[in-house]
């Protein structure tokens, strides 16, 4: 299963020098408390931040996820 790897949302955005009230108003979030929960993974990004995050930085949507594979498997 793919997740979004929080960190390179993070990473990006401090490259950037972008706070996260400035993220929030990219994907078109009216304060910086959902954006902060979004960032620290305890609410989920939707599929449409996602895409606006990307469309903001030129990346493609691939970039911010990553394989989550079980610790034991082979």
């Amino acid at each position: 299963m793919k997740q979004i790897n929080l960190n390179r949302v993070k990473r990006l955005r401090n490259q950037h020098r972008l706070s996260q009230g400035d993220m929030a108003e990219i994907i078109g979030l009216s304060s910086l408390y959902p954006y902060h929960r979004k960032e620290s993974g305890a609410q989920s990004f939707t599929a449409e931040e996602i895409h606006a995050i990307a469309t903001h930085f030129g990346k493609n949507v691939e970039y911010f996820f990553e394989e989550d594979v079980a610790e034991n498997a082979i």
